[in-house]
Formats: C-alpha cells, structure tokens, sequence
C-alpha cells in the first residue's frame, strides 16, 4: 500500500484534475490525503463553514484517508517560509511515496503558485535528507485553459466519472445555479473525454512528470 499525497490550490481543484485516479487509488486500498493551500476564499469576510461541508461530501466519495485544508486566503497565497514550514510538517507526518501537484500554467496564476511553493519545499527536503529525492512527483492537470501540455501518461477513468461528477456536484457554490448549465462543469468534463480520446476510451486524467518514469514489470507495456 502507497502512501499518496495530492496538493490543490482550493478545494475542488484537486477532484476536477485528478479525482477519477484518486478513486482508483482508495479502491485500490492505498491511503490518500488531499491538501488544499486555501480555504477558496478572496477574503476574510466571505468565509463560511459551507465550502468546508462541501470539502467533507466530497472526501467521502472519493473515499480518501485526511484531507487537510490550510487557512489561507487566496490574496494571501504566496510562496514565503510560513506555508513552506506547514507543508514540511505535513511531509514529515504523512513520509509520502508519491506525490501530486496541479502543473504550473502561466495563465493561472494560482496553480503556478502551488506548484512553485511545493517544489520550493520539496527542494529544501531533499538538501536536509537526500533520501526524499526518490519520492515520486506528478503533475496533474487542473483546469481546462487554453493551453497543451504533452502528457507523459493517461489514465482511463471511464469507470470512475459517474463517481467523479457526484464529487464536483459537491461544490454546487462554485458552479454558480445549475452545475448542469455551468460552463465551468462542462469544460471540466470535455477535458477528461478529450485525454479518453487520446487513448481510445470515454474519459482520461492527464499527468507530466519532470523525471523519466522507470517501468520494473515489463508486462505494463504490453
């Protein structure tokens, strides 16, 4: 059993860029814990215990193991030793095998700043121990922008989108009156159909990684 861990800017982020593979993972018995860097919200005076409901329905249908949300708004977001010290603690606390983050688009400035802040605590681990080096990073990709990146794999998640959907329908204040007439909801989706596309099947979830990907059964490939 691996020990996974999944940065996203807000809640949410997180299910719509990976949250099929997250489902085939807790399926699969491995122990995932989602970090969200803020609460999703611009300022202290909107803040609410509704999107952190919202957070809980949705962690249950993806069945992952914590979820930890830092209290941090998004004008507050920024890559300064405070948040670096928090997800250290949390890397130390949870020793991951594998880890996700939302890859750095320029156009979205807080997925580059996600990114940004945890390869910056990464890099400042790996020089206190080098065995962190061999932890496994994934770059998912978070939102559909106008943008193309080469994936490195996909993964089919044809199976899993009926339970993907039922956990972004979780955050129906963030798909404004109807999720179904969200045009936000609806690209969402048009982006897992398009990497299924690519690889023959109904839906897929799109990853890069910076290092080349070692294959120890041979038979993957086949």
């Amino acid at each position: 059993m691996a020990t996974i861990i999944a940065f996203g800017t807000q809640p949410d982020q997180v299910e719509a860029g990976m949250g099929g593979t997250i489902l085939k993972l807790t399926e699969l018995t491995h122990q995932v814990t989602i970090i969200d860097l803020t609460n999703g919200e611009l300022s202290k005076n909107r803040q609410s215990d509704h999107r952190k409901r919202e957070a809980i329905k949705a962690s249950r249908i993806l069945g992952i193991d914590e979820r930890i949300t830092l209290d941090y708004l998004y004008p507050e977001l920024e890559n300064n030793r405070e948040i670096r010290e928090e997800i250290s603690e949390i890397f130390h606390n949870t020793s991951p095998d594998v880890i996700f983050i939302p890859y750095p688009v320029d156009i979205n400035p807080e997925s580059r700043i996600t990114a940004e802040i945890c390869s910056t605590s990464f890099s400042q681990l790996y020089q206190q121990n080098t065995a962190y080096s061999k932890k496994k990073i994934f770059y998912y990709f978070a939102a559909p922008f106008t943008y193309y990146q080469k994936p490195s794999f996909i993964i089919d998640i044809s199976k899993e989108i009926e339970m993907k959907v039922e956990a972004l329908k979780c955050y129906e204040s963030q798909f404004e009156k109807s999720i179904q007439d969200s045009q936000l909801f609806e690209s969402t989706l048009n982006l897992s159909r398009y990497y299924g596309m690519l690889i023959g099947t109904k839906f897929g979830e799109s990853f890069t990684c910076k290092e080349p990907l070692e294959i120890k059964n041979i038979e993957l490939m086949i």
